[in-house]
């Protein structure tokens, strides 16, 4: 193992420096497929990868891929132990696990405990299709409006309604009378399993999670710059020194100066999240700066770094957790999917890592999850049972 382990260095070395031939890389993968010995592999795993290299999608089966995924886990654990300034572990464990090809269709999961082979309950049942662009208007005079789903979100100033690729939205009334009709407070709704973005009469863009409701008084919003967000979203805020931008959602109101960053105001979520990507912002008047996170619960608000492409994963089309317990993924799944959660039974207390593409169906997010061994699925038309 001794000869294969140096060998397998060199090909790493020259790896991460593009100095390797397609065989050689061949050869590199050939190492980590036939390794017996997961310890001694991972200690040979820099801390991350920067480049991509072509693997076969039958290169690696799930259970070694998974092995291997858990490994890589347990190392960067090692690893920040002994660095605790070192950067949050997703990020990383994303580059290496995109970088090493870990991921087939895009799914990748970890738990830090062994992996459990047994076939996933998920696979053979009645699959369901991941949300898709689909909001409704509502406008100052009641009227309530479904937006197109093959468009993916509208543009509206004091007096008309468009959507972002330029076509008009069609009120049936003529412009004087829908200029007249926007005159108040205008409302853009998701349902769970929709998303959708709106580009404000001040030039900022709001994207819209599954089951959010956004609410401002378009007339008069390039005086006061305020909108109230239930739900979640991502605001990219258009800079105007006079006139900062405000969001009030669940007991807060941030306001900022030209900035990016993202709100979590669910009302079935204990705590509030404001992320901020990059720019200045300030929630309840305590200022934040790019990678910290507020958290509101109740009256008490504080404030963390944080990786804030792990808050905007879902605007990336990814839904990505970290560390999180089985309700509070599935709490996710439920919005994105419009599905029904129910819960048999004792729920396992482990926490789970891991990541999916939004356009993925159900099964694709829960079957990994399920072949940790911690938890067990069934779906039953439009209902998840969650059972240990």
């Amino acid at each position: 193992m001794q000869n294969s382990n140096a060998r397998l260095q060199v090909l790493l070395q020259n790896y991460f420096n593009n100095l390797n031939t397609e065989t050689e890389n061949e050869e590199l993968w050939s190492h980590i497929i036939a390794s017996h010995n997961d310890q001694e592999l991972m200690q040979l795993f820099p801390d991350a990868f920067s480049n991509e290299m072509a693997v076969p999608e039958d290169a690696l089966d799930a259970t070694k891929k998974q092995t291997i995924l858990n490994y890589i886990h347990n190392y960067q654990l090692l690893q920040a132990s002994h660095h605790p300034k070192k950067a949050r572990l997703l990020p990383k464990l994303v580059a290496i696990a995109a970088a090493v090809a870990l991921i087939i269709s895009g799914i990748w999961f970890y738990t830090g405990n062994p992996v459990v082979n047994r076939n996933s309950e998920t696979a053979n049942q009645n699959d369901i299709k991941p949300g898709k662009n689909t909001a409704t208007i509502t406008l100052p005079d009641g009227s309530r409006m479904q937006l197109s789903e093959s468009k993916t979100g509208v543009v509206i100033d004091a007096n008309q309604i468009k959507y972002i690729d330029g076509t008009p939205f069609e009120t049936g009334r003529d412009d004087e009378q829908t200029g007249t009709q926007l005159s108040g407070l205008t409302t853009i709704s998701t349902p769970r399993g929709g998303t959708y973005q709106v580009a404000l009469p001040d030039g900022t863009k709001v994207f819209l999670n599954a089951d959010s409701k956004l609410e401002f008084a378009n007339q008069t919003f390039n005086k006061d710059r305020r909108v109230k967000l239930t739900g979640e979203a991502y605001f990219i805020v258009v800079h105007q020194s006079k006139r900062p931008f405000r969001v009030e959602s669940a007991g807060q109101t941030v306001e900022d100066i030209g900035t990016e960053f993202n709100i979590n105001a669910y009302p079935d979520e204990k705590i509030t999240k404001t992320t901020l990507v990059e720019g200045s912002a300030s929630v309840n008047n305590v200022v934040l700066k790019p990678n910290q996170q507020s958290t509101l619960r109740g009256k008490t608000l504080k404030v963390e770094e944080v990786d804030a492409e792990l808050a905007m994963a879902w605007k990336n089309n990814q839904i990505i957790f970290e560390k999180e317990d089985i309700r509070y993924i599935m709490r996710m799944i439920s919005r994105w999917y419009n599905v029904e959660i129910a819960y048999h039974g004792e729920l396992p207390s482990t926490t789970f890592s891991g990541g999916v593409s939004r356009f993925a169906n159900v099964s694709e997010v829960l079957r990994p999850i399920e072949s940790t061994g911690e938890v067990k699925f069934k779906i039953d038309g439009r209902k998840i049972i969650v059972s240990k």
